[in-house]
């Protein structure tokens, strides 16, 4: 069984995260993923750790397994060249240079054109390819606090607060892999490609539409609520006498509202006029979370979520990473797999969400190492000669 984009190339000249998270996403889904590296170091995100083995590191594996990697100076007019002679061979190109940069390799949407007429050219940067601040470089935490979204994250009236995932990073990425399958459906009714301007602010901005919802309703600049929801209560994390977990109700069911109530042994609450409806309990809220909290220190994590599971609420624990790892749900989805390393026999990274009853997903194999495929794809794609390819490689090219 193939994967639902198996047949479809995708030439991948980012690197980092934002635009190696989106072709990672690709490959899952069956796409070959050619990525294009400097030949001396590659992605910055090898030298990143921790490191594995001899000289792989952990960062860069998480991203790029199953892609090929080649070899190339694009900053050199050979280089260049080696570009506009295997484009035609791609239907896709990721990149998340600063704006202006691939125009002055002349590898820019506009110049690869005329070189295929269906190639669907995704550009992922920190704000766009136009408006004041295109040309500004951006790394994920400048666009989480452009954003806003590190305003509402962290306690009440503490510090703003990073998310503990690279979110900036991640979601235009996941955002860009929509976008790019969308443009290759649509050239499917049209025989043409398009370019695609992502920006990790705008991703950022479409990813905080609550918050902003909230502010044109009530005009109130919203904050951090620690793990608290704006709307909905009880909806937070609780201490128990050994550990955290977390109760979400988001109902006015006055029938489950009852039912929580006496799973926790207070059904006193579910008669209390203040509780009896989602509005007043998120009026509320810190009344009612002192009494939880109060109850909930009396007994451990696992008794409370075997007794609120027993009466269909949502609940859960907050797990480390370790106790992700030991998860059985995780476990049974198969969400941690492995794929070959060279020293190690084998590496565990996360595997894909997608899950089709008629399409192979998931890793397609080892991250590459630098340069790997380079001689593969010159001599596969444009016929090279090895006394050719060897030329490029004395002179630095690749």
């Amino acid at each position: 069984m193939t994967g639902p984009l198996h047949g479809i190339r995708v030439l991948d000249m980012s690197r980092i995260l934002s635009g190696p998270f989106c072709t990672m996403l690709l490959n899952d889904l069956g796409a070959e993923v050619v990525k294009v590296e400097r030949p001396v170091g590659g992605d910055p995100a090898r030298s990143l750790g921790p490191i594995v083995g001899d000289d792989d590191s952990a960062y860069f594996i998480s991203v790029n397994r199953g892609k090929k990697s080649m070899t190339l100076d694009i900053s050199r007019k050979e280089g260049q060249e080696l570009i506009h002679a295997i484009i035609p061979h791609f239907d896709v190109l990721v990149e998340n240079f600063v704006p202006g940069a691939m125009l002055r390799y002349g590898l820019d949407s506009q110049s690869l054109r005329p070189l295929n007429r269906r190639l669907v050219y995704a550009s992922i940067s920190g704000f766009g390819q136009d408006g004041p601040e295109a040309r500004r470089p951006a790394l994920d935490i400048i666009v989480q606090a452009m954003g806003g979204i590190m305003s509402v994250t962290g306690e009440p009236g503490g510090r703003p607060v990073r998310p503990g995932a690279s979110l900036g990073d991640s979601t235009a990425g996941a955002f860009t892999a929509l976008a790019i399958v969308s443009a290759l459906w649509q050239r499917e009714r049209t025989g043409e490609g398009q370019h695609i301007d992502m920006s990790m602010l705008d991703c950022q901005i479409t990813m905080m539409e609550n918050a902003f919802s909230r502010y044109f309703a009530t005009g109130q600049t919203p904050g951090p609520l620690g793990s608290r929801h704006p709307a909905a209560t009880p909806f937070q994390a609780f201490r128990a006498s050994d550990r955290d977990f977390v109760v979400a109700l988001i109902t006015d069911d006055r029938e489950t509202w009852v039912r929580f109530c006496e799973a926790i042994g207070r059904p006193d609450l579910g008669q209390d006029e203040r509780f009896l409806k989602n509005a007043g309990r998120t009026r509320h809220v810190e009344a009612l979370a002192g009494i939880l909290q109060e109850v909930f220190n009396r007994r451990p994590a696992a008794d409370w979520l075997a007794l609120l599971a027993a009466a269909d609420i949502p609940c859960g624990p907050v797990n480390d990473i370790p106790a992700v790892v030991d998860d059985p749900q995780v476990k049974h989805r198969g969400m941690l797999t492995s794929v070959p390393h060279a020293s190690r026999g084998s590496w565990t990274v996360a595997n894909t969400p997608f899950r089709l009853s008629g399409g192979r997903t998931g890793p397609a194999g080892a991250s590459p190492r630098l340069g790997e495929h380079t001689r593969q794809i010159l001599r596969d794609l444009l016929g090279l000669s090895d006394t050719e390819i060897d030329s490029f490689k004395t002179s630095g090219v690749i």
